[in-house]
């Protein structure tokens, strides 16, 4: 399914914000809010290396994942959950796993607000997922 069509409820435009995140060495969450598609500059390095126009993290080590978490910027339905990957070879096998929080108690454990289960996303193009949301 392709949900661009409706409105983006997580985008900087309507007030979304990324609180929180695990690691940010490469690149920032808030990259994550930015709207239209993911931009690669070849030649482009900070004073961390790479530059990233997404959300980008340094290579994990240790068992775990990576996490962030996204604030809606408008009340509503989530309706789909859409991952665009841009070109890197390292992590051609990663997952996506998003959970609705209704309040600040929810916990990692607490699977009953799973939208979306761990997925397998696609390097080097954008996936759509329908997610099981309830609305708020």
């Amino acid at each position: 399914m392709d949900f661009t069509d409706l409105i983006d409820l997580v985008s900087e435009r309507v007030g979304g914000q990324a609180p929180a995140a695990n690691d940010e060495f490469f690149a920032p969450k808030e990259n994550l809010l930015k709207p239209g598609k993911p931009v690669f500059i070849e030649d482009k390095y900070t004073d961390r290396g790479k530059w990233m126009d997404g959300w980008e993290t340094r290579r994990r080590r240790t068992p775990g994942h990576d996490w962030c978490i996204l604030k809606l910027g408008l009340p509503g339905v989530l309706r789909g959950v859409v991952v665009e990957r841009k070109p890197r070879t390292q992590q051609d096998h990663a997952q996506v796993r998003a959970r609705q929080a209704l309040d600040a108690l929810a916990r990692e454990t607490d699977d009953r607000h799973v939208v979306l289960p761990y997925s397998l996303t696609s390097p080097r193009r954008m996936r759509s997922w329908s997610a099981a949301a309830r609305g708020r």
